[in-house]
């Protein structure tokens, strides 16, 4: 008599279904990031390789290599390394994790400007823990010497015609 009917509700189905669909948009911009990397290992590696076996050939010919030819070897290195972490290793886990903990314990930083329409989301002490301690790029140096120049002044109205 009083059972509980055990289908779901249609604000819980709906909530499911946006939830599936937002699962999928994820897993889509992730696989096209990944996808993304793996065509730069491509094209980058095949050129670092290029170049690396250029120097190498040079070298054991005996022709002087200029040794800022070795700037490009380093550090081509290293974004190859980067990116084929982002590729075949665990980096995509990693900024998940580290993404995870600046929503937890850093949420602050995610607060958008008052204009934003999702703003009204925020509290009032997410909204000045981000807002209160920032200071404009504008008024930051060397900016502040001349950024502010090139807008017209707004007069300023004073608290008695508010």
């Amino acid at each position: 008599m009083g059972a509980k009917s055990s289908k779901p509700s249609y604000r819980d189905q709906i909530e499911e279904e946006i939830s599936r669909r937002m699962m999928i948009q994820r897993e889509v911009q992730m696989s096209v990031n990944i996808a993304k990397a793996r065509d730069t290992i491509q094209i980058f590696g095949s050129a670092y390789l290029t170049f690396v076996t250029g120097i190498t050939i040079a070298k054991l010919a005996g022709k002087t290599v200029p040794p800022i030819a070795g700037v490009p070897v380093i550090i081509g290195g290293l974004m190859l390394g980067n990116i084929f972490d982002l590729a075949y290793g665990n980096k995509l886990a990693r900024v998940s994790k580290e993404a995870e903990y600046i929503m937890e314990y850093e949420r602050s930083r995610l607060v958008p400007m008052r204009q934003a329409p999702v703003s009204r989301f925020y509290t009032q002490e997410e909204k000045e823990a981000m807002f209160d301690i920032a200071t404009a790029a504008g008024c930051v140096w060397p900016s502040s010497l001349f950024s502010r120049l090139f807008v017209p002044a707004v007069a300023e109205k004073d608290s008695s015609e508010k």
